[in-house]
């Protein structure tokens, strides 16, 4: 297998152009082009480069120990609720409705940490204009708060927990097909910069 003697990507004996870059490979080469020159055609077809820390790692971590926070203050018996209710299926060997307490602090939990996404996706913006991990945290800020939702609704009896796992399996499927369908835009749109 060859490489391109401009990116240095994988491409096939018979290609006529590199299906990354572009470069026409009239005279092809498998010997790797120069690391810098190699470095900097990737990472502009890719968007690679060198992977900066995330320091909003800690702030996310922080927000969720705070939302834990709210939860136990808002439900003190939400572990003892939680046991009792574990227990009661072991007895009876079946699923059994959880307690109204723990379905409210679920749904408490996971709209808390959706609007937290929404929270460091602005901080995100604000600092760095990072686009692929604002998407990211947008999207599954959608996908908790809708958990959430379906949650509420499964304690006011509208839904079933089947029909909680089956939605949110769609919802969930749906934002992945809408981030892939996004990234690969925009790496797409990027690629012709080069060119």
């Amino acid at each position: 297998m060859a490489l391109c003697p401009k990116c240095g990507a994988k491409i096939k004996e018979d290609d006529k152009f590199c299906p990354y870059c572009g470069e026409p490979l009239a005279a092809k080469t498998s010997e790797r082009p120069m690391k810098e020159s190699y470095t900097r055609e990737r990472d502009v077809c890719f968007g690679g480069g060198e992977r900066r820390p995330d320091h909003l790692g800690l702030v996310s971590f922080g927000i969720f120990l705070l939302i834990v926070g709210v939860i136990f203050v808002s439900n003190p018996n939400v572990v003892s609720d939680f046991r009792v209710w574990i227990e009661s299926m072991a007895l009876r060997k079946t699923l059994s409705r959880p307690p109204q307490g723990l379905i409210a602090s679920a749904t408490l939990f996971f709209g808390l940490i959706g609007l937290s996404n929404f929270f460091v996706a602005g901080i995100r913006y604000l600092i760095d204009k990072a686009s692929r991990r604002l998407l990211r945290d947008v999207l599954s800020g959608v996908a908790l708060l809708s958990f959430s939702y379906l949650i509420s609704l499964y304690g006011g009896h509208a839904l079933t927990w089947q029909m909680v796992l089956a939605i949110e399996a769609i919802i969930c499927g749906l934002l992945i097909i809408l981030y892939s369908a996004i990234r690969y835009l925009f790496l797409a749109q990027r690629r012709q910069t080069v060119v």
